[in-house]
């Protein structure tokens, strides 16, 4: 996160940084990436050795396959594995969430088919413990994301990455944005810039703790959330931003659904 005299700076230079001519922000997220991938001495796409002893760098815009194998337990090859376990880095460019929602009347027939196998294991599983009779009113799209969310803890958001999307995407708005509603400028006491920091560390943790499927948030709460994702560009354009906001969202209909059934 930019403390609020480097923020202070930067918006004072904000014209004189319009007219120098821009680097492509694309050119320079490229530049950087290629950077890191040297430091790391990696290669995209390269397989590498991997240890699970040692841990693999998280780098923007790539993602980690790993490829591990098991040792054979019979056969002429018993004691070998079918090869050696790596690991390689790929871009993510090619698959966003942002592409499969553009794309998404090409998927949705693959789609429909991957939920209706989930729903039949579902009902498998249910059978084999015994049960006599399918639930049919309790068959829904929901029950299936929750199944997925509660099944694929490896693939959910989780803290650290919620603060490394709350710090690229949502700091330095907010930094911004509660500065002025609390009256804080540069020449601001401590104390007053601790209190902003406060504000700040307190919204951070709130989204943090969306890691959890069953967190359970105020109205007023989910409201501010809402806000403040869309009060920054670059977190209501994002992936997460758009995700947080639906399940925030969601969140508030729920309990109005509950309220009108009492």
């Amino acid at each position: 996160m930019t403390d609020l005299n480097t923020l202070m700076a930067q918006q004072k230079a904000a014209v004189a940084a319009e007219q120098a001519a821009p680097v492509p922000e694309e050119k320079n997220a490229a530049v950087l990436q290629a950077e890191q991938l040297i430091k790391l001495g990696e290669k995209m796409g390269a397989f590498k050795a991997y240890d699970s002893q040692l841990p693999v760098a998280e780098l923007a815009g790539t993602r980690i396959v790993k490829c591990l194998y098991q040792e054979r337990t019979s056969g002429k090859y018993k004691g070998t594995k079918i090869a050696e376990n790596s690991y390689t880095r790929i871009p993510t460019t090619h698959l966003t969430e942002e592409v499969v929602i553009e794309r998404i009347a090409e998927l949705a027939p693959y789609v429909l088919l991957y939920l209706q196998g989930i729903e039949d294991s579902i009902i498998k599983k249910y059978h084999a413990a015994g049960g006599t009779q399918v639930y049919i009113a309790g068959l829904s799209l929901d029950s299936l994301i929750e199944h997925l969310e509660e099944s694929s803890a490896g693939s959910r958001l989780n803290k650290e990455k919620i603060g490394a999307w709350f710090d690229d995407c949502l700091a330095d708005s907010l930094t911004v944005l509660f500065a002025a509603h609390l009256n804080i400028t540069e020449d601001s006491t401590e104390g007053e810039l601790q209190k902003l920091e406060t504000v700040l560390a307190a919204y951070k943790a709130k989204f943090e703790s969306l890691a959890s499927g069953k967190v359970y948030l105020k109205e007023p709460d989910c409201q501010a959330m809402i806000k403040v994702i869309d009060a920054s560009e670059d977190a209501a354009s994002s992936a997460i931003g758009k995700r947080f906001k639906l399940r925030l969202t969601k969140m508030n209909e729920v309990k109005e659904d509950l309220l009108l059934s009492l």
